[in-house]
């Protein structure tokens, strides 16, 4: 499946726009955009993407180079820009650069310096730039997986894409695919790209269960790029993928001391994995997740039975692309959920709460394939008033992943008080 990333780039661009224009009318010259996301989001693509829409634009990569290759590798692929040969630092070959600066809107694109031993040099030649040059023609484009990396400068984090921008591309593939392809993508470019829309999403996740696939090796490789011990990572990930969330079980499941185990979360936090609210941790990509959920302890039998594997992911895949879809679910709904309010299990609506003098009640899917019939809706509507006075007091909606019947369709027509969502 061929992602376009033409709906990100029109953001960065306005992003990078408004930016300019705040730091021209307050004369100041931050000239480092940070495009910042996890591994797979697509950070050096969208910035190849906006850099060459100018026609001064320049990619480098500071990967497998150490300090003293780094600097010679800069100064031949800028040479086509200004002799840089006697430059012995990083501040005199940006210096060089001045003259076509001055004369060129440029953008340049560093990759891979997260990390690298020359970050901190070239950060502070970049800086020192705006001593030479009075205007902002000149902008560095940093692609990093922390938000902290290169200081405080511009931030821009590369979207992941939704349900919403899967279905723009995929008009044929089912609602439920969909949910399902972004409940194991996470939403990354590089898995989606990955995707044969040709064949059903269970040929691909078959072709997907080996140890050589992109859906395999990008976690490994995300975590080894990142920590010196990516091991330690990958078994507090899985932890928390398999229901622990407070830090003493996470600790107990490491068998390290909670401050310890505190150290490599406020790690895995910096690094965009996981977030804590009110002492639970989670995992923010549901990527991530299935990956610690469904391969870590399988890799053996990933090389040995990997039909066996691909048939027990499918019979709990539903169920754990339901879970990831429902925030976004909740995003699509008309009205906003209180942050107080809390789902209600097992009972006829999932939300029940008030705004204004009405009582807003949401029936959120039951799961994938659920699909709202007659005898659903006459169900849900009987119970209305079980929650509020009158009938006319409450706004009910109701959200599935699949088409309304033609009767709930009419219904909806004629109540103004119901609404349907199709995800």
């Amino acid at each position: 499946m061929k992602i376009d990333i033409q709906i990100h780039l029109e953001e960065l661009q306005r992003r990078i726009t408004s930016h300019l224009r705040s730091y021209i009318e307050n004369h100041e010259r931050d000239r480092i955009i940070k495009l910042c996301g996890i591994s797979g989001t697509g950070k050096t693509q969208l910035a190849l993407s906006y850099a060459q829409n100018t026609k001064c634009s320049m990619y480098f990569t500071f990967r497998g180079l150490d300090h003293r290759t780094a600097l010679a590798q800069f100064k031949n692929t800028f040479s086509v820009w200004s002799d840089l040969s006697s430059a012995n630092s990083w501040q005199e070959a940006f210096q060089l650069l001045v003259p076509f600066f001055k004369k060129h809107y440029t953008r340049v694109v560093l990759d891979d310096l997260e990390h690298s031993k020359s970050e901190s040099e070239v950060i502070t030649a970049i800086e020192q730039l705006s001593v030479s040059l009075t205007d902002m023609k000149n902008l560095f484009l940093l692609p990093c997986r922390c938000e902290s990396s290169f200081g405080k400068h511009e931030l821009f984090r590369v979207p992941l894409y939704t349900s919403s921008d899967i279905k723009k591309h995929a008009q044929k593939m089912s609602a439920v695919d969909i949910a399902r392809l972004c409940a194991v993508t996470g939403g990354m470019s590089a898995l989606l790209n990955d995707y044969d829309e040709t064949h059903s999403f269970s040929d691909n996740l078959y072709n997907w269960i080996s140890t050589e696939s992109m859906l395999y090796r990008l976690m490994p490789r995300m975590l080894s790029e990142q920590f010196r011990t990516p091991e330690s990572y990958h078994a507090i990930l899985y932890a928390i993928a398999t229901g622990k969330h407070r830090l003493s079980e996470i600790a107990k499941h490491m068998a390290v001391p909670n401050n310890q185990c505190k150290k490599y979360l406020d790690v895995l936090i910096a690094a965009g994995l996981i977030a804590v609210k009110e002492h639970h941790y989670s995992i923010l990509n549901s990527y991530v997740d299935f990956w610690h959920r469904f391969f870590y302890l399988n890799v053996g039998r990933l090389v040995t039975t990997p039909s066996d594997v691909a048939s027990e992911i499918l019979s709990q895949l539903d169920e754990f692309a339901l879970e990831k879809q429902l925030p976004e679910c909740i995003k699509k709904l008309p009205f906003d959920i209180p942050k107080d309010a809390k789902r209600q299990y097992n009972a006829v609506f999932d939300y029940v709460f008030q705004s204004g003098s009405h009582t807003i009640l949401i029936k959120l899917p039951e799961s994938l394939d659920w699909h709202c019939t007659k005898h659903e809706l006459d169900t849900l509507m009987d119970h209305v008033t079980d929650y509020c006075g009158a009938f006319y007091e409450a706004e009910i909606c109701v959200v599935s992943f699949n088409r309304f019947s033609n009767y709930c369709v009419k219904q909806a027509g004629q109540l103004d008080n119901l609404h349907l969502v199709v995800l």
